[in-house]
């Protein structure tokens, strides 16, 4: 194998981990900002019912404070639009999966073939919303054992960063990598690696 070729195939794989580490990330933010969207529109749908109503029946402070609350809440999804955002999202996933599809069809990857990838991956990210980097990480996190397989998380996130992912943005945060880690099936995602199908994966050690 050239070193060409080989450069290509990590081109390759790099840019798979990547569409599916951002595909990965739009289904959680989806997932988050649709809960929420939800939770308004029920607390909405309870606010305006017959039997709210009759709860804050002859007593105006309750009624005004029950008109006041589901005020406030359709005042917070016209805001932060919750519904629109998570379909942007959802999107935005969509098309990384395609991405990734599409890289995984390609069993033998040349030059035109990843620089293809890169730019559709370019395009893609000029849609993208600010990213939550401590959501990311775990975004990454499960991409690299999804194709890689793992015995612990690459990137080391603290418990704050984890709680806060769909939050925060951690700009000035920092995910270093786990020396300890190690990969179960390095590089046998490669459709040309011959181990591919020799070697036990994470899941038949399991099994055994």
């Amino acid at each position: 194998m050239t070193d060409q070729h080989e450069d290509c195939l990590e081109r390759a794989f790099r840019a798979r981990h990547q569409a599916l580490r951002n595909a990965l990330y739009h289904i959680a933010r989806r997932g988050w900002l649709d809960g929420w969207n939800r939770f308004f529109n029920l607390l909405v749908i309870l606010g305006g019912t017959s039997a709210a109503a009759d709860l804050t029946r002859g007593n105006p402070k309750a009624s005004l404070v029950l008109g006041g609350v589901i005020t406030l809440i359709g005042a917070l999804q016209l805001v932060f639009d919750f519904g629109g955002r998570a379909r942007a999202h959802e999107t935005l996933q969509r098309r990384y999966y395609n991405l990734a599809a599409d890289i995984q069809s390609k069993l033998i990857p040349m030059e035109q073939d990843c620089a293809s990838w890169e730019a559709e991956m370019s395009r893609i990210a000029a849609d993208e919303p600010p990213t939550l980097r401590a959501l990311d990480a775990v975004a990454d996190n499960q991409a690299t054992a999804a194709l890689l397989g793992s015995n612990r998380p690459r990137l080391k996130i603290t418990a704050f960063q984890n709680f806060t992912r769909q939050i925060f943005t951690h700009n000035a945060g920092i995910f270093p990598p786990d020396p300890n880690w190690l990969a179960f099936d390095t590089e046998l995602t490669r459709p040309d690696n011959p181990a591919r199908q020799e070697l036990p994966t994470a899941s038949d050690e399991g099994k055994a």
